[in-house]
């Protein structure tokens, strides 16, 4: 039977996922990486008393919440990093919700420095960004053993499947999209800028190499809509706590 018929291929998972091999030089990404290494060594856990800590001093993921972006913004390559992923997120906007935003971009970042010699060559736990809106990860600095063939010892980024679906039962012939059951992997190189919705889970593999710079930054989008919060106390103090 002939039938009239429209069909529609919607692609839900993985969630958007966006790569960009920045175009940089190796004196640049060598430049931000010491001036990353600078901010990890300051920001590193020594004061378990410290409200600012997150994590423990036994973690070495752990660290003093701070602003990398903003403690160092008179770096000129932080200003450029700043304007790659203003860029980025905007144009990532664009391709997956047709959206041109054309205010504000609020940032903040860390830096995680990962080095085999310490034995800090892990990857780093499943975990998500819920109150944030995008986040942004930028390598300056990948250095693992070439030899390495195994993509589950090289660092890979793993983006789940929220559904957690899992495992098909028919042959997997689109590596590009799918690997192995309910994540899509990311390998990393020097000069990869990648960003993923906050509220999506993702992490990384243990790697074989030296050591990986990873600096990710949590951004938010202000438009009209975003919800408008404010201290209890400062809405109390105002009206004369009545």
């Amino acid at each position: 039977m002939d039938l009239k018929s429209k069909t529609n291929l919607q692609c839900i998972y993985p969630s958007f996922v966006y790569t960009k091999q920045c175009d940089v030089s190796k004196e640049w990404n060598n430049k931000l990486y010491e001036i990353a290494k600078k901010d990890f060594l300051n920001n590193i856990i020594k004061d378990p008393s410290n409200p600012n800590n997150i994590g423990r001093i036994s973690h070495h993921v752990s660290h003093i919440r701070h602003n990398f972006i903003d403690d160092y913004k008179n770096e000129k390559v932080v200003q450029d990093l700043i304007k790659m992923v203003d860029c980025a997120c905007k144009e990532y906007l664009k391709l997956v919700y047709e959206y041109d935003h054309k205010g504000k971009v609020l940032i903040m970042s860390d830096t995680f420095w990962q080095r085999r010699n310490n034995g800090q060559n892990t990857g780093i736990q499943a975990h998500t960004h819920i109150k944030c809106d995008l986040v942004v990860t930028y390598y300056p600095k990948v250095n693992l053993d070439k030899e390495v063939i195994n993509p589950v010892r090289r660092g890979v980024v793993r983006v789940y499947d929220q559904a957690n679906i899992g495992k098909r039962f028919w042959d997997m012939n689109n590596n590009s999209k799918y690997f192995f059951g309910g994540w899509y992997e990311v390998e990393i190189k020097e000069g990869l800028l990648l960003i993923i919705e906050g509220h999506v889970p993702h992490d990384s593999t243990y790697f074989e190499g030296d050591e990986r710079m990873c600096i990710p930054m949590l951004v938010d989008i202000d438009t009209p809509k975003k919800h408008i919060k404010k201290p209890i106390e400062d809405i109390l103090n105002e009206v004369g706590n009545k």
